[in-house]
C-alpha cells in the first residue's frame, strides 16, 4: 500500500488513533479530537476498508452498537514502507549508536544472531 498518498485528513485521522492507547467509536473520536463527525466517519470507513484501520470491539453507546477502531498498522511500519533498504540500513545504524543499555544491545545481538543462522 502506498501510505505518503494519503490526504491530509487521513493522516490528521490516523495520527490521532496512534495518540490514544484505546480502541475509540467515530463519536469518541469526533469530541476527542474536536473533529467533524461525519468527516471522521468518512475517513475511518475509508482507512478501515485500506486495512489501515481495524474494527477492534462492537460496544453499546446509548442505545446503539458502536464499532470501536484502532490502528492495525503502526507508526513504524508506514516510515518502513517509505524507506530503501539503504536508508532503513542507515536509520538502525543510528538508532542502535543511541542505545545505552547492554541489555537492549544484548536483546539485538540476539535478533541478528537469529537472523544469520535463518539466512545461512
Amino acid at each position: 500500500m502506498d501510505y505518503l498518498s494519503f490526504s491530509k485528513k487521513e493522516w490528521e485521522v490516523l495520527v490521532c488513533f496512534w495518540a490514544v492507547d484505546e480502541p475509540l467509536c467515530c463519536t469518541e473520536f469526533s469530541e476527542r479530537f474536536n473533529l467533524n463527525r461525519n468527516t471522521s466517519l468518512s475517513v475511518i470507513r475509508k482507512l478501515v476498508n485500506q486495512g489501515v484501520l481495524e474494527i477492534a470491539s462492537i460496544k453499546m453507546s446509548g442505545s446503539v452498537l458502536a464499532r470501536r477502531f484502532q490502528p492495525a498498522v503502526s507508526e513504524l511500519e508506514i516510515l518502513q514502507t517509505g524507506l530503501t533498504d539503504d536508508q532503513i540500513f542507515e536509520l538502525v545504524k543510528i538508532a542502535i549508536k543511541k542505545i545505552e543499555d547492554p541489555e537492549q544491545l544484548t536483546q539485538l545481538l540476539n535478533v541478528i544472531g537469529e537472523l544469520k543462522t535463518k539466512a545461512s
